[in-house]
Order: structure tokens, then sequence, then C-alpha cells
């Protein structure tokens, strides 16, 4: 699995405009390989993988939610200064630090595509017996479970007592979640939510405070998942985000 996830960096030439892409916990940039074709050839797209990913299990030990945070600040702050326009999407806890991002750079995001918004949690029966199996290295039969698979970048590890680490990261997200509903009310960046019927780690009630915010435009993916997205979800998240790179965010 090492080496298989990494960033996803593309400068042009003479660019613009770039593409931001936050993947969220366990997961890497190559999340976002299906929203790639639909993004200009001559726009600059970053996808930075965040620290701990990628690796060892151990990796979660040895970072913290404040380095992420760093992370994906000091890119914004040199995109910032290097082009006239940014997009970004952002899946779960990714979503968090976009959010944040359209609270210190209004004027800079032109729109942002946010899947799978945890403003509000919990764990389904599946997801949490999913997520062990992966984590002891079980190879899933259902779609559901390899998408989630395909996005876990961490090695597995049959030591238990390993992920034991990963509790303060959790604890820290979580924080995270209660300091960004407030920024919700203050939103002024176009935004497109796409938030999943079957989530096994996001729950619906997630749906009526993004439902509030007018800067949002909401849908509900009948049968995704939090990683699963059949062809029919990814048609629809993909005109949208077409759309969105096109036209500013005013047409999502």
């Amino acid at each position: 699995m090492k080496g298989q996830f990494h960033d996803v960096i593309r400068v042009p030439e003479g660019a613009d405009t770039a593409v931001l892409l936050l993947h969220g916990i366990l997961s890497a940039p190559q999340f976002f390989a299906f929203l790639l074709p639909a993004v200009p050839q001559n726009y600059a797209v970053y996808g930075i993988l965040l620290s701990g990913h990628g690796g060892d299990a151990a990796g979660l030990t040895h970072t913290t939610l404040n380095r992420w945070e760093l992370q994906v600040s000091l890119l914004m702050k040199q995109l910032s200064a290097k082009y006239r326009r940014i997009f970004i999407a952002a899946h779960s806890m990714g979503t968090l630090f976009a959010l944040r991002l359209a609270k210190q750079y209004p004027q800079n995001i032109s729109g942002m595509l946010l899947l799978g918004v945890p403003l509000c949690t919990h764990l389904t029966p599946f997801g949490a017996v999913c997520s062990v199996l992966l984590a002891l290295g079980y190879q899933p039969h259902t779609a559901r479970g390899k998408a989630m698979q395909q996005a876990y970048s961490l090695t597995p590890d049959a030591r238990l007592w390993r992920y034991l680490g990963w509790l303060p990261r959790y604890a820290e997200l979580f924080d995270e979640i209660f300091r960004t509903r407030p920024l919700l009310s203050g939103l002024r960046v176009p935004c497109a939510a796409f938030q999943s019927a079957r989530d096994e780690l996001v729950s619906l009630r997630t749906l009526p405070m993004l439902a509030a915010v007018p800067a949002v435009k909401l849908r509900v993916l009948r049968t995704a998942s939090h990683f699963y997205y059949p062809p029919q979800e990814k048609s629809r998240i993909l005109r949208v985000w077409y759309r969105m790179l096109r036209y500013s965010g005013t047409a999502i």
C-alpha cells in the first residue's frame, strides 16, 4: 500500500486558476480521482497527503489535527498569492478545513464541492464492522466495503493496540466539528454539498444545518454511502462540479 497514496500536484504553465483537494481522515488525495477528468487542463491541481497518512497505521499516532490544519493553511496562503481563482473539492474531515478556509479567504475561493460534511456523526453497524475488518487486513466483498478499502490509506495492522494512538485524533476531530458549526452562519462562498443517505459515519441530522445556509446548495444521494458513490451518483456530482469550475460557482 505504501507509495500508492501521495500528493497530487499539477501546475500548468500560465495557470491562473487552482483546484485544492482536501481529503478526509484515513484517506488520501487519490479519493478525488473521479473528479479530475472534469478539471480543465489549464487549471492547476493541488492535493496534499496530510501527515501521518499513506503509510503505517502508527502514523496517526505521531501527528495532530492542528498539524493538518497548518498544512492546509500554509498551502492556501501560497495559492491565494499565486492564483486569481481557487476552487476546493473536499470530503469528510476535509470539508471542515474547507469551511474554515472559506471564512478566512472569501474573496479568493470561487466555489466549493463538499462531499459528506460531518457536522453530526454516527456509526452504523456496517460501518463499525467494516472498519474493524479493514484494520485487520480482511478483504471486503461488498461495493461499499471495497470503496472504503480503496480510500483507506494506511497499512492494516492486526495488532489492534496500535490503533489506540488514533483516539486523540478522533477526539480532536470531534472538537473540530463543534468549532466548525458556527462558521456556517457567515458562509459566503458558493457551495455544492452532497450528503449520502446511506452514510455509515455522517448522520442525516447534518441536512437541516446545511439546508439553512443560503450559500449552500444541498443535494442528497439516495444510494451512496460515505465512500461509495455508484456510477449514477458520480455522474450527478460530476455535472455539478463541471459547471462550478466553468461558471465560478454561479451555476451549482
